[in-house]
């Protein structure tokens, strides 16, 4: 009986050694260049207004006639909405591109802070063909997405074109006496606010 013991003790040591020394065995291991041909390049997405006199914006009321605004003489109240459509100049290339336009009046605007807050949550923007598109651009019906698949057959280069953004800031008013009247006799400086195109 102590004998078959002991023999059972030791072929149970044994195989303990050997699945011990299991984790130690040695792998091969080789590797090999990928070649040629496999470099990936990014596409681009810049805009700058449009010089000349095409590019300086327009101003007219939303919400009234005539609709002529004056930058200089007309005046807003709560409750008003004016229009402002300026033309840029987009150079983009991607092949599955997508990008969506807005007049970011904050931080950048001057001005009174109060009316700039009024204007700001009530503005939105729309953007629309400008002359003629290469291939490859298109817009929505809604004008908030354009999309770009300027692919690369033929070694595509960079697509340029006009794009016409319409803002429209609103004056947003909830009710009577709800505007400060800190907002009255104010100027907010447009000139500050930004254009900003995001890949969507």
């Amino acid at each position: 009986m102590r004998k078959t013991t002991k023999g059972a003790i030791a072929v149970g040591a044994g195989v303990a050694l050997l699945l011990g020394g299991a984790g130690t065995m040695a792998a091969w291991r080789v590797s090999a260049g990928v070649g040629q041909g496999t470099s990936v390049t990014s596409g681009k997405l810049d805009v700058v207004a449009k010089t000349g006199a095409t590019g300086l914006p327009v101003w007219s009321w939303t919400n009234a006639s005539p609709t002529t605004f004056d930058v200089v003489n007309s005046r807003i109240v709560p409750g008003d909405s004016v229009t402002r459509t300026q033309v840029f100049t987009v150079t983009a290339r991607g092949d599955h591109l997508t990008f969506t336009g807005a007049l970011d009046l904050a931080p950048t605007v001057t001005g009174d802070p109060t009316l700039v807050a009024k204007l700001t949550s009530g503005t939105t923007t729309t953007l629309s063909q400008s002359g003629t598109w290469p291939a490859g651009v298109s817009v929505n019906g809604a004008g908030t997405l354009i999309t770009v698949t300027s692919g690369t057959a033929g070694g595509a280069a960079d697509l340029t074109f006009d794009v016409k953004v319409t803002s429209v800031v609103n004056w947003v008013s909830v009710g009577v006496g709800t505007d400060a009247a800190n907002t009255m006799n104010q100027t907010v400086n447009l000139a500050a606010a930004n254009l900003v195109l995001t890949q969507s």
